[in-house]
């Protein structure tokens, strides 16, 4: 089926939920404040961030992150980092073709683990959670409709018959796209 959500769609909902979490206003949240150093946000903030959008929207986000899926698809995490404990070229990269969209200038060789995570904004999870709806299921369960659009809830749902969909999860989704990229960027054929 096809997303049933225009990217504004889950653009206005993240932000929504983030301001909700957040206790600011809807406003504050732009697409480039990043979520912990502009907008303070926590690690119970997030978790409560993504139950919110769980809830709101049906959806499974990730419980993993995107240098976890390299490393299981790589077999090992040997390629991931430098000497130093930076991230290599093969994971920035990577992390830059994920359905995250990270620029250039938000992540590169030599940064953190923790720089990564703290370069996220509410763009690049609207853009991860607008990619889990392109994984819904071919037809319906229900009646085999082709058509999925949105519910008032949120939710995707049939448009035939009104079933509730269910998109791949977000750990699915991950981990088809790092191997999807390491492939695009002639990588050697993946493990996982």
């Amino acid at each position: 089926m096809q997303n049933p959500y225009e990217a504004e769609q889950i653009q206005d909902i993240v932000r929504d939920g983030l301001a909700q979490v957040l206790g600011t206003g809807a406003d504050e949240v732009t697409p480039d404040a990043t979520l912990v150093a502009d907008l303070g946000a926590e690690s119970l903030d997030l978790v409560e961030f993504r139950f919110e959008m769980e809830t709101k929207l049906g959806v499974a986000l990730p419980k993993s992150n995107v240098l976890d899926q390299l490393a299981t698809a790589l077999g090992g995490s040997e390629q991931l980092y430098d000497e130093r404990g930076g991230i290599t070229e093969l994971a920035a990269e990577v992390l830059r073709r994920s359905a995250f969209g990270y620029s250039a200038e938000q992540v590169h060789a030599g940064q953190r683990p923790y720089e990564v995570a703290a370069a996220a904004t509410s763009a690049h999870w609207a853009a991860f959670t607008h990619a889990l709806f392109d994984h819904l299921p071919e037809t319906c369960t229900e009646c085999g409709a082709d058509k999925a659009e949105p519910a008032a809830s949120g939710k995707a749902i049939c448009a035939g018959c009104g079933a509730a969909l269910e998109a791949a999860t977000g750990d699915e989704v991950m981990a088809e796209g790092v191997r999807a990229a390491l492939v695009a960027i002639g990588h050697a054929q993946p493990v996982g």
